[in-house]
């Protein structure tokens, strides 16, 4: 009974006390302040509660910011456009509120920098398009000045934000500039917009395939007229079929040479034609041995599938480069790498597999090699192009001699070396040229050819389609046709039995093999073809 007394007393002394506490309470009356109350645009600004009367939650608006409302104590927001901005707090306590409004309490100012960008939805289009211009200037702009100008007078203004615009037919020059009260800005994009006649045909094609190739293969032709063409009329000169109406077309070529191609493309108001003397390249397939095109890589395109490896002294160091620039007639060349110099160990060459030399022509049989060369290094002396066969001490079962034939080019001429040596034993030839030099860094063609008349050599030096020396006379040795180097020559050294020398310092392109000697008018044909 007692303790019953003693907690109801212990109950009133407490609610005695609560309300006193409630009568100390001041009056609920909102009311805040702020880190700031100027800003740039884009700056954020904390706002605090400094209501009295305890409120138990807060209700604010931000005009101008985001984001716009908060129920925080103390909220930061941030304010994007410039401008002066009122900011309103409602405080509350149980059924007590209360709420105060700060007029234009925030200003926010313009940034004192402005960026200029735009981009176009298109910028090919016709002149009946409508091509939509979007402002991406940053700065917060609040005006834009552009002009679209051709360079033969045409000139089209806007000061709208976001232009939509049609153009007549043109290559227009597109300037913005964008402004705030306190800075500008300028971007300017030449020719940035190409706008065609909607009724207009360019002419215009491609080939999807090689330009250069075998007689009996194909080309296929891609239109790239510009304009609306609805009708395309091709002419093939030298074609199995010598035209055709389809706008992509597949055409055979059976004959050697170098042809034109001519495309009229058109629709029910104009018509464009365009010529390409020379366009089309192809090389006789009659006793070809081996093609490679070194179009980004080793690969024969001749019937014989002749394979070709790197050979390289340190794979690490010294590789062949596939993409070396080529002529007109393909996208590549290879080049070789290394020191160019007598017994070298710095070097990456080709070298065709042991296995593939004897389905090669030569040997006591006739051939003629073809082959394109750019050196590019002109501070060298020599440069190795081809080695074919053993030279001394190199032979089966030791046995003694040798049994070769190779090539280098040679920067000067002398009464023992020309600018082309070609040799194959001292029994068959030696061909020393003396009438041009082929450090220049310029492409050149070199022909060998090889022909046996009564038991005896005929070989024949040809530079760019031109005879530079004949030699004629001697006996045919059998040769070794294995191993067979390209862009380099080799020996047998004191410590290597092959010992690589002088590394090709540049690039080789469409290196060929007939298995007949061509004749002077046959080389000059294949020149002319392919230059």
């Amino acid at each position: 009974m007692k303790y019953r007394q003693y907690i109801l007393a212990a109950v009133s002394v407490i609610m005695l006390a609560s309300c006193e506490d409630d009568t100390k309470i001041e009056p609920l009356e909102a009311n805040m302040t702020s880190d700031r109350t100027k800003v740039e645009a884009g700056e954020k600004i904390c706002f605090m509660d400094r209501s009295t009367g305890n409120p138990a939650r807060w209700d604010w608006t931000f005009e101008g910011a985001e984001p716009a409302t908060s129920q925080l104590f103390s909220p930061e927001v941030t304010y994007n456009t410039p401008g002066t901005y009122s900011v309103t707090i409602r405080v509350g306590r149980g059924d007590n509120s209360s709420e105060k409004v700060y007029t234009e309490y925030v200003k926010v100012a313009y940034p004192d920098q402005v960026n200029a960008e735009f981009e176009a939805d298109k910028l090919n289009a016709y002149n009946t398009d409508d091509v939509t211009f979007t402002d991406m200037s940053t700065g917060f702009p609040t005006s834009w000045d552009w002009t679209f100008a051709t360079a033969d007078g045409i000139i089209v203004k806007s000061t709208e934000q976001n232009p939509v615009l049609k153009f007549a037919p043109g290559l227009y020059t597109v300037t913005l500039t964008a402004s705030n009260p306190l800075a500008t800005s300028t971007v300017t994009k030449a020719d940035y917009l190409n706008v065609i006649d909607h009724d207009a045909v360019a002419a215009g094609f491609a080939a999807s395939t090689p330009l250069l190739i075998l007689a009996g293969q194909s080309v296929t032709f891609e239109d790239q007229s510009m304009g609306r063409p609805e009708q395309w009329n091709w002419t093939f000169e030298g074609a199995d079929t010598p035209s055709s109406t389809d706008r992509n077309p597949t055409v055979r070529y059976s004959s050697p040479g170098r042809f034109k191609v001519t495309l009229k493309a058109s629709n029910e108001v104009n018509s464009s034609t365009l010529e390409k003397d020379g366009y089309v390249m192809v090389l006789p397939a009659a006793g070809l041995s081996m093609w490679f095109p070194f179009d980004g890589n080793l690969n024969d395109n001749g019937p014989n599938n002749i394979h070709i490896e790197e050979y390289t002294s340190d794979a690490s160091k010294w590789t062949l480069r596939l993409d070396s620039p080529s002529r007109h007639e393909g996208p590549y060349s290879v080049k070789c790498a290394g020191v160019t110099k007598t017994n070298t160990d710095d070097y990456a060459v080709m070298k065709i597999v042991d296995s593939d030399c004897s389905l090669l022509p030569g040997g006591m049989l006739p051939y003629t090699m073809i082959v394109w060369v750019r050196i590019e290094d002109t501070s060298v002396s020599q440069a190795g192009m081809f080695n074919r066969g053993r030279p001394a001490n190199t032979l089966p079962n030791g046995a003694s001699g040798q049994s070769q034939e190779w090539c280098r080019f040679n920067k000067k001429a002398s009464s023992s070396e020309g600018y082309v040596r070609w040799f194959a034993t001292s029994s068959e030839w030696t061909l020393n040229t003396q009438d041009r030099s082929l450090f220049d860094s310029e492409w050149h063609c070199v022909a060998f050819v090889k022909d046996v008349v009564g038991g005896k050599a005929e070989s024949s030096i040809y530079i760019d389609g031109t005879l530079s020396l004949k030699a004629s006379g001697k006996a045919v040795t059998d040769l070794y046709k294995d191993p067979f180097f390209i862009g380099c020559t080799w020996q047998k050294s004191a410590t290597k039995d092959c010992q690589i020398n002088n590394p090709f310092p540049g690039s080789i392109d469409d290196l060929i093999m007939y298995d007949h000697a061509l004749s002077a008018e046959e080389v000059k044909n294949l020149y002319d073809i392919m230059k």
